[in-house]
């Protein structure tokens, strides 16, 4: 049987032009006149059984991703759609420019004898669980959020009829390949395959060399193909083995190994399970992944806009802990600062600019540096807030920058579109009397926690978050040591 397809047509339906040559026998098989014999391909399609028309499209994609054999049972029909016979079909598909053609045989396969059930086609109870099993795998694998969450679905999946009990997915860096993780083995299995270059004679090597599948159905299999791999897999037992590559936009990114502890002769159906699995593991993995990168780019903008130190200040014991939101970037615009003033004081600066983005961490490293600038010019607390409060406020050309003034931060037509304000609150600690200076806009109170383990929060009076309020905000003078003491007293800029 000779059969040109057009390869971007491989999953669907007849062409005007396709045509296929058939021999006498073959010819015979689907009901015609037992001679050879050319037709258009929509004629020998309609000698099909609909259903398995359908599944025989996706073997053939299957072997021809694969560069295997495309291997089928179908009902053969008449024209009034009743079944004649059911046959074999082993086909090669060989690419040639934008077409492939399909070159194989068709063989009848004999009547079950009554009382025994017929072996069925691709369909009924197993093609059901199958497509079940796919939809919650795929929708397991587009929660996962990390990598660890990736790895610990697969390692969770139960395929229909043939579940592997042993797992490992292969990462690919330059010219190795590592295990990114790995359930139902040790660290000394196959030790020397946990770390490898991509030139080992090792199957999951050849899988991401190749881009194409090793299906390994037998011991025999595997000793023949990979005798130096295989001196240190046949300790585990194992008695089947497959390793698939993981592909994501044309780029293999790793490989995956599913191994059987009962022999398993991969049917086109076990093999579309397979990849298909495959295939949804590396979109997960290649999007884990990236989530993974950002949230580490994330992190580390993060931390390089906080303190790097915190200084030594006699008579103060200083802790901060930073913990970012779950969802976006996880960057956001919260910060915290210690800043030693000129007066021996010590400022402590919490804040936080609207929005979790990269906006937001922009304005908020900005008003960082102003808080910072204003508060070593000797500014009162107040005072510093207020002029912070431009910052956000006041886009150039409003106000003209003079002696010890802060030049208004740069803003775009973008920035002006998208006004933004920040909480904070600034707090002037005098170790030597244990005063405390605090001014708050718009952030929440300041609580206090006591040696005891009680936490009360201490009412201060403030003002809108900068950037929304021309107001100075209003600083209030207390003692730590004194909770009932109010000795408030009143600043303006």
């Amino acid at each position: 049987m000779f059969w040109p397809r057009s390869v971007p047509a491989c999953g669907g339906g007849a062409t005007a032009s396709a045509k296929v040559t058939l021999d006498a026998e073959a010819a015979r098989l689907l009901g015609l006149p037992a001679v050879p014999v050319t037709l258009p391909e929509a004629t020998v399609r309609a000698r099909f059984h609909p259903v398995d028309w359908t599944e025989i499209n996706g073997i053939v994609n299957l072997a021809l991703a694969e560069g295997t054999l495309a291997e089928a049972r179908l009902r053969i029909v008449d024209e009034r759609g009743t079944v004649l016979r059911t046959v074999r079909s082993r086909t090669r598909p060989i690419v040639r420019g934008e077409h492939f053609e399909l070159i194989g045989t068709l063989e009848e396969v004999p009547t079950p004898a009554p009382g025994t059930a017929a072996a069925t086609p691709v369909t009924g109870d197993w093609r059901r669980n199958r497509e079940a099993f796919l939809l919650d795998a795929g929708r397991a694998l587009a929660e996962a959020q990390s990598s660890a969450e990736v790895l610990r679905v697969a390692a969770g999946l139960s395929m229909p009829g043939f579940t592997p009990d042993g797992l490992a997915v292969f990462g690919v860096e330059g010219n190795r390949i590592t295990v990114i993780g790995h359930q139902g083995y040790g660290e000394d299995d196959e030790g020397p395959f946990f770390d490898m270059s991509v030139d080992t004679d090792y199957p999951a090597a050849e899988a991401v060399r190749t881009g194409r599948a090793v299906y390994l159905p037998t011991p025999e299999d595997y000793r023949r193909r990979f005798p130096t791999a295989w001196s240190l897999s046949q300790p585990l037992g194992r008695r089947s083995w497959a390793f698939l590559p993981l592909i994501v936009a044309g780029r293999t990114i790793g490989a995956w190994l599913a191994a059987f502890a009962e022999p398993v002769s991969f049917t086109p159906d076990e093999r579309s399970v397979l990849t298909t699995i495959a295939r949804m593991f590396a979109q997960a993995l290649s999007r884990a992944s990236l989530h993974d990168t950002e949230r580490e780019l994330a992190d580390g903008l993060q931390r390089a806009m906080l303190p790097d130190r915190r200084p030594e200040v006699p008579g103060l014991t200083i802790a901060a802990r930073h913990v970012p939101t779950g969802g976006g970037l996880q960057v956001g615009g919260d910060w915290y600062d210690v800043i030693p003033l000129p007066s021996g004081r010590t400022a402590l600066v919490i804040g936080d600019v609207q929005g979790h983005d990269v906006r937001a961490a922009g304005l908020m490293g900005q008003l960082r540096i102003a808080l910072r600038a204003y508060a070593t010019e000797g500014h009162h607390p107040d005072a510093v807030l207020s002029r912070a409060s431009r910052v956000l406020r006041e886009p150039d050309g409003h106000r003209r920058p003079g002696p010890g003034r802060q030049r208004p931060v740069h803003r775009s037509d973008d920035d002006n579109a998208d006004p933004r304000f920040a909480t904070c609150l600034y707090i002037e600690v005098d170790p030597a009397t244990g005063t405390l200076d605090v001014t708050r806009a718009g952030h929440p109170d300041p609580a206090i926690a006591r040696g005891d383990g009680r936490v009360t929060l201490r009412p201060t009076a403030g003002e809108l978050p900068l950037g929304s309020s021309p107001t100075p905000t209003t600083p209030r003078r207390g003692s730590p040591s004194n909770p009932t003491r109010r000795c408030w007293s009143a600043r303006t800029a």
